[in-house]
């Protein structure tokens, strides 16, 4: 007598094994990177509200009019910032240039924008005591206001020249040799000054060019007045 066939009880499709175990192990990942994550709150409900701007203020498939606070306004240093262009930095600096020179004149500040570098060229004769490398005490604030500025650039990776120039009748300042001499203190002793005001020394370099780097070749006490200036260039480090 042959053997009767025996019919197999109702269950689900074979496919739903291999769709429950992927489901499973989906569930075990996202398990396992938030217990190795800690949640910002704040910062996850404004990352979402970003989408749903984004998206035009839609909620996709939620109701039409869904009840969505708008978060708190969005923290700088949430918002992902790209390096400083040149043209951005000698806008900043041109702000700061305005108001030194209100205050000390037209000619106490000058910024100067090239294709890779801008140079800040500030009065010699208006920043030190004549014949001499010691800052004036009632000038000095002119550092204080640009040094805001620098340490941004210097943060946006930019590293910062310090260049003295001099031009004087040697003969009427004892104590220098030459030009070379008294520009190397002047650009060190701005350098130093410019540290205590936050910035990074490992990101700034001195130059003295005594007076072979002059602007104009003039000569006439007002042409050797401008000559004599410290220069602050910036430029993107590589």
């Amino acid at each position: 007598m042959p053997k009767r066939k025996e019919r197999a009880g109702p269950g689900a499709p074979l496919w739903c094994l291999s769709y429950g175990d992927l489901v499973t192990n989906m569930l075990v990942f996202f398990v396992m990177l938030f217990a190795f994550s800690t949640m910002n709150a704040t910062k996850f409900q404004q990352a979402s509200y970003s989408f749903v701007v984004a998206l035009g203020g839609g909620m996709g498939v939620l109701p039409s009019n869904p009840t969505f606070s708008i978060p708190m306004p969005v923290p700088t240093d949430f918002i992902m910032q790209g390096p400083m262009t040149i043209s951005q930095l000698y806008s900043n600096l041109g702000g700061v240039k305005e108001q030194i020179q209100s205050e000390y004149g037209n000619t106490s500040v000058e910024v100067v924008q090239g294709n890779s570098e801008i140079r800040i060229r500030i009065s010699g004769d208006l920043l030190f005591i004549p014949c001499s490398a010691a800052i004036r005490p009632e000038t000095s604030n002119i550092l204080s206001l640009l040094a805001p500025q620098l340490q941004k650039a210097q943060k946006s990776g930019y590293e910062i020249s310090v260049e003295g120039h001099a031009a004087y009748t040697l003969a009427t300042c004892p104590g220098y040799e030459d030009d070379f001499a008294i520009s190397s203190d002047r650009a060190l002793n701005v350098l130093e000054r410019l540290k205590s005001l936050g910035l990074d020394d490992s990101k700034m370099v001195l130059s003295a060019f005594g007076d072979n780097a002059p602007i104009t070749t003039k000569n006439t006490p007002e042409a050797q007045a401008k000559n004599r200036r410290v220069e602050i260039v910036l430029r993107r480090s590589e």
